[in-house]
């Protein structure tokens, strides 16, 4: 696969956990605030929204505001609330119906794009994951793996992602493009090392990594 999609698969599962902390912080905070009314469904944004009978829905931003916090604000919330109606706004293009989880409508769609499309994807996913990341405090779900970089030949730079991708990290690491030793597949010039889980390199990598850290999203 091009490394630009795979860039945009490993943005996208690193931002549907940030999101899934995100959502449990919301949570906590209406938890800690008993003046919220208890007899509400509480909406997933990640998921779906799930009522007292264990069912599915489609959430929007609003359901949610009013649900965690039907009388005082809840900055979690409205910031998950934000976050979403970005989701919205990249997903507009994606078939599929509105509001129905707009990031996994994203997953599903990042292997048929283009790599031109792919990148700018790719671009603002990552953003969005930082800012959550930044928001609440939570570090990049990268797990450090021993071994060395075919193409800077630098050690202690391949981490491996929520996506089980092997990336390489060290500064100024890109593609060469033609004749670059990195071994990946699809070789672009400028672009970030990346490699999948059946790649020689990761397949070493991956071994030592304990598969509760790396699960598959």
């Amino acid at each position: 696969m091009h490394p630009h999609p795979l860039h945009a698969l490993a943005a996208a599962a690193s931002l549907t956990r940030a999101l899934e902390a995100l959502e449990a912080a919301a949570r906590g905070w209406a938890d800690a605030d008993h003046t919220l009314t208890r007899e509400v469904s509480i909406p997933s944004q990640v998921f779906g929204r799930r009522t007292s009978l264990g069912g599915h829905g489609d959430p929007t931003a609003d359901l949610a505001l009013g649900a965690w916090a039907p009388g005082n604000p809840n900055p979690h919330a409205a910031f998950l609330g934000s976050m979403m109606r970005e989701l919205d706004d990249l997903v507009v293009h994606v078939r599929g119906a509105p509001g129905q989880d707009p990031l996994g409508r994203l997953r599903q769609a990042i292997p048929g794009m283009s790599p031109r499309v792919a990148g700018r994807l790719a671009e603002a996913l990552t953003h969005l994951d930082g800012t959550v990341r930044e928001r609440i405090g939570l570090p990049p779900d990268l797990t450090p793996v021993s071994g060395q970089c075919p193409a800077c030949r630098s050690r202690g730079v391949l981490y491996v992602t929520t996506g089980r991708l092997l990336v390489c990290r060290a500064t100024g690491c890109t593609c060469a493009g033609d004749g670059c030793p990195c071994s990946m597949p699809v070789r672009v010039e400028g672009v970030g090392h990346i490699w999948t889980a059946t790649h020689p390199l990761v397949t070493a990598a991956l071994a030592a990594v304990p598969p509760t850290i790396t699960r598959e999203d």
